[in-house]
């Protein structure tokens, strides 16, 4: 029944009114038009055109003879309410009955809602929503609330909220399609805490993964989950071939994230910044030496670490492996004699970090005689724990474990992922439909001169 296509002409009429004795601010001028609403105005008075369109095309012109006999008859209106990012609407919409119609159908149908989706019995509409979720990708959900940047209507932040776990879960799933096959050969784990306000623990523990492309410079996000296991992280990568099996892992020497991700043919790269503050606690911890004395060590061993990144930044670029094989030699020559040291002077848990962290002190420079580019540092995800602390570490917060994860599964896709969090609201909200969509606006002053 519906004609194609569907051409709607709106006339404006708007009168303004201004003393020519005064002087106004542009910004004032701009303000006042934007109080009349119009986008909204508009909106309302396009949707009710579509409507009677809709109408006419299924049972005649109103009032026209013969409408009687027609299969469509013309029934009830009702009202429907809706917020979009153009304001706060009512319209009233036109209900249609299909007198030929068996018991199994309903009878009763608005065709507007073939043309223009509702988003079901949802008040706030797709774009308003995906507006106060971005925002609370930052803000809290009362903040997002009232912000508005400059909307009549926001929701509120129960709906805000219901709304985060809602995309956020669509968004796990859309990334998770992208992942497998990605085989990433750089991975970055690391895991912190969130406060619970769940009856069962006192903290939630977060754990997020990144995939580092050192040729490229650039991060992306591939895997974020609340109260996992490492292992089980690991293993679902592996399954979906997201990392490769001769990965590099980087990141601190938490015991599980390592074993998890090295099992097999994975390499170990130990963090070099964590290495003097782990070496201080050790030498604190076996309390053997005076705080100048391990502060001494801590410096040298650091010395000789950052010696020998440095050198591979040099010598890389230009192959020359032979200089790189050579400070390698020195660097693991002498911290096992200052292990050795430790051990003399009774400090065994220092001596054993030392001995047992070495390989995975020089991985990246190992690597670097292949050709290879490895992170000494896993300062991206540490950045991305960064954006996990803006938004859900503050003391007052207290989080769900499905609340926490689809809040950061936003926050860290945005983060990491920009392409894909755009893409995802691109089809949350459709528009690629706008290529379907033809709209010109013309003004024509009937007052004063152009």
């Amino acid at each position: 029944m519906r004609e194609s296509p569907i051409q709607i002409t709106l006339t404006v009429h708007l009168v303004l009114s201004i003393d020519l004795t005064e002087q106004y601010p542009l910004a004032a001028v701009a303000e006042i038009l934007t109080q009349q609403s119009i986008e909204s105005a508009l909106l309302e008075t396009l949707i009710q055109s579509l409507n009677e369109h809709l109408v006419e095309a299924y049972c005649g012109d109103k009032h026209a003879y013969g409408n009687g006999t027609k299969r469509f008859q013309r029934s009830a209106t009702s009202t429907r309410s809706a917020v979009t990012t153009a304001g706060e609407h009512q319209f009233t919409l036109d209900y249609v009955e299909d007198t030929a119609t068996d018991d199994e159908n309903p009878s009763h149908f608005r065709p507007i809602e073939d043309l223009v989706d509702f988003d079901g019995k949802k008040r706030y509409q797709q774009d308003i929503s995906a507006h106060s979720v971005d925002l609370a990708t930052t803000l809290s959900y009362r903040d997002a609330a009232s912000h508005g940047d400059g909307f009549d209507k926001m929701p509120s932040p129960d709906t805000i909220q219901r709304r985060v776990e809602e995309y956020g879960d669509e968004l796990s799933e859309f990334v998770a399609d992208r992942l497998p096959g990605t085989e990433a050969d750089t991975v970055v784990p690391d895991g912190t805490k969130c406060y619970s306000q769940d009856d069962d623990r006192d903290y939630h523990d977060v754990q997020v993964t990144l995939a580092e492309d050192t040729a490229e410079n650039s991060r992306s996000l591939l895997d974020v989950s609340v109260n996992a296991v490492w292992d089980e992280t690991a293993a679902s990568l592996e399954a979906m071939d997201a990392i490769t099996d001769d990965a590099r892992v980087v990141s601190d020497a938490e015991n599980r994230l390592v074993t998890a991700f090295t099992d097999g043919t994975r390499k170990h790269q130990l963090d070099l910044s964590h290495v003097p503050r782990t070496l201080s606690y050790k030498l604190w911890d076996d309390g053997a030496l005076s705080l100048d004395d391990r502060r001494e060590v801590t410096s040298e061993v650091a010395g000789e670490l950052f010696h020998l990144k440095n050198s591979v930044e040099k010598h890389r670029p230009e192959e020359e492996r032979s200089a790189i094989r050579e400070r390698i030699g020195r660097t693991e020559e002498r911290i096992e004699k200052t292990a050795w040291q430790l051990e003399q002077l009774s400090s065994p848990k220092a001596a054993d970090y030392l001995r047992s962290g070495l390989p995975s002190m020089v991985t990246f420079a190992e690597d670097a005689l292949d050709g290879f580019e490895v992170p000494w540092t896993s300062n991206p995800v540490e950045r991305a724990m960064g954006e996990v602390a803006k938004r859900c570490k503050r003391d007052w917060m207290r989080w769900t474990e499905d609340g926490l994860e689809a809040l950061l599964q936003l926050r860290l896709v945005k983060y990491a992922n920009p392409g894909y969090y755009r893409q995802f609201f691109d089809d949350l909200l459709q528009r690629s439909t706008h290529k379907k969509i033809r709209c010109t606006v013309s003004v024509t002053v009937t007052g004063g001169e152009v």
